[in-house]
């Protein structure tokens, strides 16, 4: 039967090529929408290591003003921002925190592993409240790290097994340049870029603000209390303007922040899914419109066959199994190519395994795809009554 379908495919080559080249897209363009999609879906089930509602973003910028005054001024707000009733917490940490689009990454190593982290300088222990961060072992900074020699870090639990797969990093060290680092405490994670990208390698070290050689600790994590009038961003600016003459500021809220990177990830991707869906319509509409005409320039055939004793499931069967050798035909061209992005590491943020399941999901979709738009026209085909098929050819 088989062998019997190839052979029918052959000698209508020409017509069925197009088919062939339809599916074929087809399968490229599901590949594509269903790598995304899974890309991201893996991505945002992975934990995101912060709590963002209710947090403001308070960053302040100025050009003229000597490193000391900043520092300064900087201490002077976080103080009086503190005293204010409708802040919770208030942390200084760097400018790299959560859907600021900011990194900074360096290398960490141990032994002869390496691995690039995202550093968030903090200034206290405020941080750790400010961003609802959940520890795993260990513990955030106190204020007794002020004045260890042992330049304490915290790390996210993808650091802790990339350097100690299997047992803890409590206590051991790692190395940032030719400085040593003692690892006092390990958490989830930390996704500032957003929770559609990939797991960050995260660490976080205490800065105090003297100590601060750069104008690197520029920025103020806020916890508000729920309720908060939100006129009182007017009042937080007219601190900040009042303490720091000259500032330049920016004060946002994370879930503002959170809704524009979402906005900026899923819009292109909602796109590319809504063309995809018209090419899958108009493939389908193409495949239905074929097979309708194939059965009417084939009555005679058809009705022969049953003449000579094939039955309706047989009729039935074979014209599904043609549709299926065509697309089996165009999705081997197709799988050829998708094959290539794991094995060459074509999008190597992507995981291999993203891109074998996204292969597989297209497959499905096409061959359904396809059956679903048989079964009418090979239904029709099937009922086709021998002597009137006979009669009218």
């Amino acid at each position: 039967m088989i062998r019997h379908l190839f052979k029918l495919m052959w000698n209508r080559k020409r017509g069925n090529f197009l088919m062939i080249v339809e599916i074929f897209f087809s399968f490229l363009v599901l590949f594509g929408v269903s790598t995304l999609l899974l890309y991201f879906y893996t991505n945002a089930t992975k934990p995101l290591g912060f709590k963002y509602d209710h947090v403001w973003v308070l960053q302040t910028y100025s050009h003229d003003m000597p490193d000391a005054e900043i520092r300064v001024r900087t201490g002077e707000l976080v103080k009086q921002l503190r005293n204010l009733p409708q802040i919770e917490h208030a942390a200084l940490a760097g400018p790299n925190g959560p859907y600021t689009r900011s990194s900074s990454n360096t290398e960490l190593t141990h032994g002869n592993l390496q691995l690039i982290s995202n550093v968030i300088t903090v200034q206290d222990n405020a941080f750790k409240d400010v961003m609802g961060i959940e520890m795993v072992s260990g513990r955030w900074f106190t204020d007794q790290d002020a004045f260890s020699n042992r330049m304490p870090i915290v790390i996210t639990k993808d650091v802790e097994e990339a350097f100690f797969p299997g047992e803890s990093g409590i206590g051991k060290t790692v190395m940032r340049g030719d400085r040593e680092r003692t690892i006092i405490g390990v958490i989830t994670a930390f996704k500032p870029t957003g929770e559609m990208d990939d797991l960050t390698s995260s660490y976080f070290e205490r800065t105090a603000l003297e100590d601060t050689a750069s104008r690197a600790m520029n920025t103020i994590y806020l916890k508000i209390k729920p309720g908060t009038n939100p006129q009182f961003e007017e009042e937080v600016l007219e601190m900040a303007s009042n303490i720091g003459t000259g500032w330049t500021l920016d004060l946002q809220q994370v879930p503002d922040m959170r809704r524009s990177y979402l906005k900026e990830i899923l819009t292109p991707m909602i796109i590319f899914a809504i063309v995809c869906a018209f090419l899958i319509l108009n493939v389908a509409l193409g495949l239905f419109g074929v097979l309708w005409h194939n059965i009417n320039k084939r009555r005679s055939e058809i009705g022969l066959r049953r003449a000579l004793g094939a039955s309706a499931s047989s009729v039935y069967k074979q014209f599904i199994g043609e549709i299926m050798v065509l697309a089996t035909f165009g999705l081997i061209v197709g799988c050829f190519f998708a094959v290539q992005f794991p094995l060459l590491g074509i999008i190597q943020e992507v995981p291999s395994e993203t891109f074998v399941k996204a292969i597989l999901t297209s497959v499905l979709l096409i061959y359904t795809l396809v059956i679903i738009c048989a079964l009418y026209p090979s239904k029709q085909a099937a009922a086709i009554h021998p002597a009137i098929a006979l009669h009218e050819d």
